[in-house]
């Protein structure tokens, strides 16, 4: 029994002590560690080491260089700066080719073109200077030499050249010769080409409109006429509704033909019989010759 239990413990220690020697030769052969900081360095000026990778992508490049630099060098004349050179091409250009066309040329600046001048004939009526020979016509017109200053007129205006002033001056001079079919022309124009003076074309307008009533036998003026066609029909009777502004509207029947409705401050209001048409609505014609009537 002692024998057997010595025996143990001598086996035992040799289990250990060939624990213990091959923890040592491990030991041995494992490198110690290096310790590496793990904090930020403290400057810019850390130094980069490079590694196998960075040198062996670095050779490729090198070789590149090496060799575009011999094949650009090969063949040309020693200490020339003729010698052509390999293109660079850089990853943000797309085409090295530039048209020839634009190669040199400066960009040039396009004078701007000056302002033609008109000719009277080209402007408008309103904005032509005074024509010639409207002078002496005008003189003519003054001495009421009428026929004679019409001929004038109707010389300028047939060059193209006539004025505004022109044309009102040979209205006027219809007027007192009292050719009234050639004046109401002239009173048309004036009211669509007077663009000089709105009171002026006004003026022409409705003096051209009063020529046409007194032409066709109308009575001029602002009375109630049997022919006008405002009439409506209500509940069988004939009414004309009068309004001078959107504010008031008068209604009138068939007993008030012939009356003057005149406007007082936007209101319809009645004076009355007319004491141009008698309260007929109508008139004689006028006719070329007739005495002058009142416009």
């Amino acid at each position: 029994m002692r024998l057997r239990l010595f025996v143990v413990a001598v086996s035992y220690v040799l289990v250990l002590q060939g624990l213990a020697c091959s923890a040592k030769d491990t030991h041995a052969k494992t490198p110690a560690k290096m310790l590496v900081p793990t904090i930020a360095p403290p400057t810019a000026e850390w130094p980069v080491f490079p590694t196998p990778e960075s040198r062996d992508k670095d050779k490729p490049a090198q070789a590149t260089n090496s060799a575009s630099e011999a094949s650009a060098t090969e063949g040309s004349p020693a200490g020339t700066s003729d010698a052509p050179k390999a293109p660079t091409e850089t990853p943000d250009s797309q085409s090295s080719e530039i048209p020839s066309a634009n190669v040199g040329v400066a960009p040039t600046s396009v004078a701007p073109a000056e302002p033609v001048a008109l000719t009277p004939a080209q402007m408008e009526p309103h904005k032509r200077p005074v024509p010639e020979g409207y002078n002496a016509a005008a003189e003519l017109f003054k001495q009421k030499k009428f026929p004679q200053a019409q001929k004038a007129f109707e010389n300028i205006i047939k060059s193209g050249i006539a004025d505004v002033n022109t044309h009102l001056c040979l209205a006027h001079c219809f007027l007192q010769q009292k050719l009234y079919s050639k004046e109401v022309k002239e009173f048309d124009w004036l009211s669509e080409h007077a663009k000089n003076s709105i009171s002026l074309k006004n003026t022409c307008g409705a003096t051209a409109r009063t020529l046409r009533y007194y032409m066709s036998g109308v009575c001029p003026s602002p009375c109630i006429k049997a022919n006008d066609p405002r009439w409506h029909v209500i509940n069988g009777k004939r009414w004309i509704t009068i309004r001078y502004s959107s504010r008031t509207g008068m209604n009138y029947s068939e007993h008030h033909i012939g009356e003057i409705i005149a406007n007082e401050n936007g209101v319809p209001v009645s004076k009355g019989q007319c004491p141009t048409c008698g309260g007929t609505g109508q008139i004689a014609k006028l006719k070329d010759g007739d005495l002058m009537p009142r416009l």
